[in-house]
């Protein structure tokens, strides 16, 4: 499985243009070509900008979302869970034309809030995974203490619930967070000049040039979905996080 990782950071740290197995010899000459590329640092701001704006938007519609679908007994649950969820099988491709669709229809246009609104649909399955399997792991034996000792329903979620969603909240964010800095399927068909994301300019540079700048790239990209990992693991541990998530 990680075998195409280790030819991708093989090809980036090689001095030459084309690909060699064992490498000649290994130079940065390829990052370096990649921080110079202002297309390439105009793509990743974006990219993490989105980010950074999704994720915590996503978490705040998932949280009370997934309250609401696992101690909730209104009618339509479950075909409600099944209409959150089903960002996952739909196609991209589909996905995609629908928001580019969808934008011109309410005259926001392709651009950065098109992008922002389609990454909240398509990430919001995967925090509320993650928030619905928390849910059903916590202590329902302290909420009612909580509740005999006079604490009102908002102090109850507030100290109690929420605390104890904090594993599902972090590996939930970290999924939505690497899922859209990713997404190259949906963002295609909502990109504009000023606000092409990391993906969509690395198929626009492969169209034009054929070197390892591209595997820089990816190397960049597979180290902060790295950092991401370890912190996850650091502050809940990935054991708990991927049983949560």
């Amino acid at each position: 499985m990680l075998a195409p990782v280790a030819v991708v950071v093989l090809y980036a740290f090689s001095a030459d243009s084309y690909f060699s197995l064992p490498p000649t010899r290994f130079s940065w000459r390829w990052f370096e070509s990649f921080w110079s590329n202002e297309g390439f640092r105009s793509a990743l701001n974006n990219s993490l900008l989105i980010s950074f704006v999704v994720s915590p938007i996503t978490l705040i519609i998932a949280l009370p979302a997934a309250y609401a679908l696992s101690r909730g007994t209104f009618a339509g649950r479950q075909a409600l869970t099944a209409l959150l969820m089903s960002p996952i099988i739909v196609p991209g491709v589909v996905t995609g034309v629908a928001f580019l669709a969808l934008s011109y229809k309410t005259h926001i246009g392709p651009g950065f809030v098109a992008i922002v609104v389609s990454m909240i649909c398509i990430t919001l399955p995967y925090a509320l995974r993650a928030l619905l399997a928390n849910m059903h792991g916590l202590r329902l034996d302290l909420e009612e203490s909580a509740r005999n000792l006079g604490a009102t329903h908002w102090q109850v979620f507030r100290m109690i619930v929420l605390p104890q969603l904090r594993p599902g909240l972090l590996a939930g964010g970290i999924f939505i967070f690497v899922e859209t800095i990713d997404n190259f399927t949906i963002a295609s068909f909502l990109v504009t000049p000023t606000t092409t994301t990391l993906p969509v300019e690395a198929y626009y540079y492969l169209r034009d040039f054929d070197d390892p700048t591209v595997a820089a790239m990816s190397c960049v990209v597979f180290l902060i979905s790295t950092l991401l990992v370890l912190a996850l693991d650091r502050l809940i541990g990935l054991e708990k996080a991927f049983t949560t998530a």
